[in-house]
């Protein structure tokens, strides 16, 4: 019971820090501002640190695909947070051409984890799917320069966050509901008839 509790832990800590990082990244892609402001730059760094440990944690669990994709998540959002600081600070930008790779590289990194997926359960694999196509759609938008296609990569990037969250949420709850409480446990055994003797 100890191990499940642990790995349910890490599992609805990690995938809580891909779904309220995601969803903060997503909004100005998809246009709903024109930007991204301090509340979404400032949990790149910390949330990236704690997807680390509990990356870090997975893998001690034995859970190597969970690790993998936190592991990824704290390099995706870690680097975000230093290029979002370096800019600001010397107010350079990145050409888009540039940026197109850099997130190209990290859908294919996602694309050959979801493919290594399939057994993993069905939130978990179009959690994959989402995270991988919205960084294709972010690439081909800045390649091309293409704002509807930047747009249709940050409504993916909404609908994979709140895959994430559910990742989270699924794990815990079912969790509650296998263990469930002990006092009702034991007032239900209580009132269960005992067996008649044959």
């Amino acid at each position: 019971m100890a191990n499940t509790s642990k790995s349910v832990a890490t599992t609805t800590i990690g995938y809580m820090c891909l779904a309220l990082t995601g969803w903060m990244i997503s909004m100005p892609n998809a246009s709903w501002f024109s930007r991204s402001y301090s509340y979404g730059e400032g949990m790149l760094y910390p949330l990236a640190m704690v997807l680390a440990v509990m990356g870090i944690l997975s893998f001690l669990q034995g859970r190597g695909l969970d690790a993998i994709i936190f592991f990824g998540g704290t390099g995706l959002f870690w680097s975000n947070y230093v290029h979002l600081s370096a800019g600001s600070n010397a107010g350079f930008v990145d050409p888009p051409s540039y940026a197109g790779w850099y997130v190209f590289i990290w859908a294919v990194f996602f694309c050959y984890v979801w493919l290594g997926s399939f057994k993993s359960g069905i939130i978990r694999f179009l959690f994959l799917l989402g995270l991988w196509l919205t960084l294709l759609a972010l690439a081909i938008g800045n390649w091309g320069s293409l704002h509807g296609i930047t747009i249709l990569g940050g409504y993916l990037g909404l609908i994979t966050s709140i895959l994430a969250a559910i990742v989270s949420a699924f794990d815990v709850i079912n969790y509650g509901r296998k263990v469930g409480d002990p006092n009702r446990d034991a007032a239900t055994e209580l009132s269960t008839p005992a067996p008649r003797a044959a």
